[in-house]
């Protein structure tokens, strides 16, 4: 063969590896390959981002805390199925965790810590596209429960009229949040429209004399695009310990 169809060759099979390869996961693979497939919620956060957000010092006392507790942690995958839990790190260990393959640190419930998986776990894929672009997201199965109390219980029976649910969270000067309920019929997801929109209704009329809650809640925007259903919220950094409280998740 010449020289010169030598270099053509060589070039046409660089260019079809760049062409095979393309761009990274966006959720580490080493981390993915432990989550435990019957976990049903999955969540994970862009560390890099936050660490580097303006708005940090503005963070809830309890998600300043996480993001210490994560040190050096390049990536963090969060896994649970409502009861056990376990949250995965590349990078950093955690107090009390456990050294895993590829330089992965796990913690959480025993019977999932290092387990080998069965199978893929299936909410991956929307994972993959969440992770993408958020600095904090969230999927969700339909039958998952959340770990959340008091009024959060009404995140759990509105999770449970989908399939599933996503949630993302980005951060700039503000705080921008999307939820995504996503319904097996467009009747579903009308009922569901209409559901989000009483409680968001009943909320802001019960934290009347709360302004600044009543306030959060009146800026919720709720559309609805055949079986999903849309809410969005963009708040200030310092509103964001009202809305988790409101939820009675943490402070």
């Amino acid at each position: 063969m010449s020289p010169a169809r030598i270099s053509i060759a060589a070039t046409l099979t660089l260019l079809g590896g760049a062409c095979r390869s393309g761009p990274p996961a966006a959720i580490d693979p080493a981390l993915a390959a432990l989550v435990p497939p019957a976990a049903t919620i999955l969540a994970g956060v862009n560390l890099a981002h936050l660490r580097a957000s303006r708005i940090r010092p503005q963070f809830p006392t309890a998600a300043k805390a996480l993001l210490d507790s994560l040190g050096s942690a390049q990536s963090v995958l969060i896994a649970s199925d409502g009861a056990k839990y376990l949250v995965l790190t590349r990078g950093a260990t955690l107090a009390g965790a456990t050294s895993l393959s590829g330089g992965v640190a796990g913690a959480g419930s025993p019977d999932w810590l290092g387990a080998r998986t069965a199978g893929k776990n299936t909410l991956l894929p929307q994972a993959e596209t969440l992770a993408a672009t958020a600095d904090i997201w969230v999927v969700a199965a339909g039958n998952a429960n959340l770990p959340v109390g008091g009024n959060g219980e009404n995140l759990n029976n509105l999770l449970h009229a989908t399939q599933y649910t996503t949630l993302i969270v980005r951060l700039d000067d503000r705080v921008a949040l999307e939820a995504i309920g996503t319904c097996s019929a467009d009747l579903a997801a009308r009922h569901l429209e209409e559901t989000v929109r009483a409680f968001i209704g009943i909320g802001a009329g019960a934290t009347a004399r709360q302004p600044d809650l009543s306030g959060v809640l009146r800026r919720v925007r709720v559309t609805r695009d055949g079986r999903a259903v849309h809410v969005t919220l963009a708040i200030e950094a310092a509103q964001l310990t009202a809305v988790l409280k409101l939820f009675g998740v943490g402070s």
